[in-house]
């Protein structure tokens, strides 16, 4: 059974439901098994739940017992709903079939997201079974920044501006999803961006932001690079150049989700696997 819960119940449970976070068999993402994220975090992040019109949470309950919870979160105007905690101890795939029908109730039209690492076998084999379309399938990655030094190998790069935008927009559109050019555009002075041009034409851009969960905690979005080119050199340069300007910003630590056809190239960049990383789309109707 689903029912809300209270900011004196969130803190009743905390320990419990924080211990499943740690868990990459029972909990959803983002995970708390990165490096970066602790309890203070978890315990931070939860919070905002009681104080913002637009999350709720939700405490799972099976045989009269509190077994997990469900955080989530939805943006009205794009009708998008996802799931920020998924930390279920026992019946997973009952704590989702009542969570898709919950939320079915009271947001149909949007499109809900579920994250899960692909270790939590009863989440993932559910929402597959169930025929809920995997639309992420990529590798979580973590760097810690104080581990690299300066005498890294870069490449001539350049800084995407508002004027030289559209440099930037011409190769984005290949790719975009969510964040496309305009978004990027509206929130530009929240975005790094960084590529590499020749002969007026940018070959590969990198562009990150800082996340404010963590002091120092930053993520790259993205690695484009033009259509048809297959250039790991090129990436791990992209990779390298965004962790060194990432640590002369005062970084601390890099997080980066790629497919897996570019993790070994992010291993040989220094970054560690935290595991595999699996989203499910779900039309509620």
């Amino acid at each position: 059974m689903l029912r809300s819960c209270s900011k004196t119940e969130f803190e009743r449970y905390t320990d419990f439901i924080y211990e499943l976070a740690t868990d990459l068999t029972k909990s959803g993402y983002p995970t708390y098994c990165d490096g970066i994220k602790t309890k203070v975090e978890f315990s931070e992040r939860s919070a905002k739940a009681f104080v913002r019109d637009t999350e709720h949470m939700l405490l799972f309950e099976h045989e009269s017992e509190v077994q997990g919870m469900i955080h989530y979160f939805w943006v009205p105007e794009d009708q998008y709903l996802q799931t920020i905690c998924f930390n279920i101890n026992k019946a997973t795939e009952q704590a989702i079939a009542e969570f898709l029908t919950y939320v079915s109730e009271r947001f149909k039209g949007y499109d809900a997201f579920l994250r899960f690492p692909a270790e939590n076998n009863s989440a993932v084999n559910y929402l597959s079974g169930q025929g809920f379309e995997c639309i992420e399938n990529d590798f979580n990655n973590t760097a810690f920044l104080d581990r690299f030094d300066d005498l890294r190998k870069t490449i001539d790069l350049i800084q995407i501006k508002r004027e030289n935008y559209e440099l930037f927009e011409s190769l984005h559109r290949q790719t975009e999803g969510y964040w496309n050019s305009e978004r990027m555009l509206a929130d530009l002075d929240n975005w790094i961006i960084i590529g590499k041009e020749t002969d007026g034409i940018l070959q590969g851009t990198v562009y990150y932001r800082a996340l404010a969960l963590v002091d120092g905690w930053f993520e790259i979005y993205g690695i484009d690079m033009r259509q048809g080119d297959d250039d790991s050199q090129l990436f791990k340069e992209l990779l390298n150049a965004a962790l060194i300007d990432a640590k002369h910003r005062n970084g601390r630590f890099m997080t980066f989700f790629c497919e897996e056809e570019y993790e070994k190239a992010a291993m040989e960049c220094g970054f560690l696997c935290v595991g595999n990383n699996l989203c499910y789309k779900a039309h509620l109707e």
